[in-house]
Parts: C-alpha cells; sequence; structure tokens
C-alpha cells in the first residue's frame, strides 16, 4: 500500500509542475501580446500560441497572433553541434 501512495504522489507532483510550467508560458504569452500590440489575450488563445511562440518559431523573428506581430520568445536557436 505504502509503494502505491508513494508512486500516486510521485506521478500527481509530477503532472503538476508540467502544468505550472505550461501556466508560466501562457502568462508569458499574454505579456508579450500586451506590449506588443496593447491587447489581451484569453488564456485558452494564448495556451493555442505557446508553441507558435516558444517551440515553432525562429529567434529575432516575429510571429502572428491574431493580427498582432509578436517578437518570437524562445532564447536561442540550440547549439551547433562540432561548434
Amino acid at each position: 500500500m505504502s509503494k502505491w501512495v508513494v508512486s500516486t504522489l510521485a506521478i500527481v507532483s509530477f503532472l503538476s509542475g508540467h502544468y505550472a510550467m505550461a501556466e508560466g508560458k501562457v502568462e508569458q504569452v499574454q505579456a508579450a501580446v500586451k506590449k506588443a500590440c496593447s491587447k489581451d489575450l484569453a488564456n485558452d488563445e494564448a495556451l493555442r500560441q505557446v508553441k507558435n511562440l516558444f517551440l515553432s518559431c525562429v529567434p529575432g523573428d516575429k510571429v502572428d497572433v491574431d493580427g498582432c506581430k509578436v517578437p518570437c520568445l524562445k532564447e536561442n536557436s540550440g547549439a551547433v553541434v562540432g561548434q
């Protein structure tokens, strides 16, 4: 019984950590849209835009979000192997 409880708590802890991280990204997207366009973005739309602004874009480029150009929020484009 105790192994089950410990493993369940570990899973719950792991999932809540990922949710908190995603929630922070949503807030960052909302802040970026507010700064770039003075528009408020709903939570559900901001969540849909996380992929575009953090994963799919090229740092330095702008991404169209609901008719507004928002800078890519990805910190870097990744390290190049061998350099």
